[in-house]
């Protein structure tokens, strides 16, 4: 790399004041949306874990899921999250941006291909819509990055010492991304080959200290798991399951499906993981052993045996894998990117996404693999091939994509080299590739633009606006869902719900009389929906009924029938304390006493 370094101090400041104003941008957006203020899934989950952690009340068993995150969020106050997550995560996109653009320099040897690379990373849109939510995915890039960047500098000339401690941190960095967000071990596993094709002396000397680094991070964890179970594991065990679930009969290809649902899934709990042991218990047989062993083993077995009895079959998910990989359309993780895009104007008239990145990174390759740097250049191919594979053995969703796109934006940093070409074989043979690059990615092969997700969006939109006192479009979105699908049980209670509670803050009849009919169509209750079928029994004269679904909600619900409680209190249904009388007034104003 050269050493000389143009004054480029004023472009720095530009593009960080115009990425820290899209960033900031991003942050008001999405702090004002109700998923910001209610995290759903696994954002939710991860709050929860981070309270139990601070709690010191981690179960007595082997890690299920990767915890480094919600680690580090149990350093904030409690009251402080989401809204410290989100900080945190767009910093850490922030980070994310400069080791592109550093990792970049190191490819291309020119500042200005970092910064380009570095730009279009900053500003990439599905990378900030990530970056807001309470997930780990973002801060899990910044250490795979980190971890890269450290790597290329143990290859810089120097003495042995150096280059063995920059390869044995590189690794270290590298296993933390790994404990942050476990996908990331196939390319975390291809440090040490990485390491061979970096030029400068003690290459074998750099692989080995790069693998005792990733050993002693991944050590950290089983020391913890043998300090809770017993068990020397150094990984979180949902991976079994995981790997099943995207390779068996009936996969999608593109995301996770649940194939059990559950009416009650409690906060910090893992739906993923109340599927996989139901559905073991069911394949396995009572008596078969509970032990994570024994499930892992399981599920490695039933994935083998399905594999072999039809071998073509699977070959085709592979394929059409292969496929959405390359497709620009974001696939459904949590929430789906194209839905909430549309939502956010921000994101809406970016118009950076996957295809036009593919396209730029080929364009890139082709005009400056001349001014790349070859051992680096094999060194970032190896781990991103690495990555893609573990990928395609799993699910290809946007959230496990996101980790190639800051190698996109790397090899992108090469247009800067653009070049008039004279000849008409270069154009001819430039202009396929990127047409067929075009191709694939804007394509909709095997229904890889699918929309049918949107229904799970409008959902978990629906609870977060419930949750947040947004009744009025909570009830739109509930309603949304059930012109959809009629039969969904949780729009239907959201709609119950909400009317309810537009009937309570209006007073409007109208409401009332939505709300009894919306409650004959409930199929499938919780506390909520029990509570206001007491209210509305009561309030039509049916008293006795009344009292008897409240202490059905209560026995069933337990402490989530906190409102059927009060309304046995308030109704003289069951004693109560005088000096809790107060609170009652409210189910008293309720119930018309």
């Amino acid at each position: 790399m050269s050493s000389e370094r143009p004054n480029t101090g004023n472009l720095r400041l530009i593009l960080c004041l115009f990425v820290g104003a899209y960033g900031l941008l991003h942050a008001l957006y999405f702090w004002a949306d109700p998923l910001g203020q209610s995290p759903v899934l696994d954002a939710r989950e991860n709050i929860a874990w981070a309270e139990r952690i601070a709690m010191s009340e981690l179960p007595q068993e082997p890690i299920y899921r990767a915890l480094l995150y919600p680690l580090l969020l149990s350093l904030f106050p409690s009251s402080s999250l989401p809204v410290a997550a989100t900080l945190f995560g767009l910093l850490m996109h922030g980070v994310s941006a400069w080791l592109v653009g550093l990792i970049g320099w190191r490819l291309w040897q020119n500042p200005m291909a970092g910064y380009l690379g570095a730009l279009l990373y900053a500003v990439y849109p599905v990378a900030l819509y990530f970056a807001g939510q309470v997930l780990d995915i973002t801060f899990a890039i910044t250490l795979f990055l980190a971890g890269v960047y450290v790597l290329l500098l143990s290859g810089k000339p120097t003495t042995r010492r150096r280059v063995l401690l920059w390869a044995l941190l590189a690794g270290v960095v590298g296993g933390l991304a790994v404990l942050a967000r476990p996908n990331f071990l196939p390319a975390v596993i291809g440090f040490p080959l990485a390491a061979l094709f970096l030029a400068a002396p003690y290459r074998f000397g750099r692989a080995l200290a790069s693998l005792a680094g990733l050993v002693l991070a991944l050590g950290l964890q089983g020391g913890v798991n043998y300090k809770l179970s017993g068990e020397l594991r150094l990984m979180p065990w949902q991976g079994a399951y995981n790997l099943y679930a995207a390779n068996r009969s009936g996969a999608n290809g593109k995301y996770y499906t649940q194939k059990v649902s559950f009416e009650r899934i409690a906060a910090g709990d893992n739906s993923t993981r109340m599927e996989s042991e139901w559905l073991y218990r069911e394949q396995a047989g009572a008596d078969a052993p509970r032990s994570v062993a024994a499930m892992d083993a399981h599920w490695r077995a039933e994935l083998i045996q399905e594999i072999r009895a039809a071998p073509l079959a699977w070959v085709g998910l592979m394929g059409r894998k292969t496929l959405y990989l390359f497709n620009d359309w974001e696939q459904y993780n949590n929430l789906t990117y194209a839905y909430h895009k549309a939502r956010w104007p921000h994101l809406r008239w970016n118009p950076l996404g996957w295809g036009l990145l593919l396209i730029a990174a080929g364009g890139g390759l082709y005009f400056g693999y001349r001014r790349m740097d070859r051992p680096v250049a094999y060194a970032l191919g190896l781990l991103i091939l690495a990555y893609a594979a573990g990928l395609l053995l799993f699910f290809v969703s946007a959230r496990f994509r996101l980790p190639l796109v800051p190698f996109l934006c790397i090899a992108a940093g090469g247009c800067l080299f653009l070049r008039p070409m004279g000849q008409l074989r270069p154009v001819l043979w430039l202009s396929t590739g990127l047409c067929g690059l075009a191709l694939l990615s804007f394509g909709n092969w095997f229904e890889a633009r699918d929309r049918t997700t949107f229904i799970q969006d409008e959902l978990l939109l629906a609870q977060a606006s419930s949750e947040v006192g947004a009744d009025g479009p909570a009830l739109e979105l509930a309603r949304a869902v059930l012109a959809r699908d009629p039969q969904r049980p949780e729009a239907q209670r959201l709609e119950v719900t909400s009317l309810f509670n537009l009937w309570l803050t209006s007073g409007e009849l109208a409401y009332w009389a939505a709300t009894a009919d919306a409650l004959a169509g409930v199929e499938s209750s919780d506390a909520a929906v029990e509570f206001i079928r007491g209210v509305v029994l009561w309030r039509a004269s049916e008293s006795a009924h009344a009292v008897a679904t409240w202490r059905a909600a209560v026995a069933r619900y337990g402490a989530e029938a906190g409102g059927s409680r009060a309304a046995l209190q308030a109704v003289g249904a069951e004693e109560v304390a005088p000096e809790d009388a107060a609170r009652l007034e409210p189910f008293r104003r309720i119930l018309g006493l």
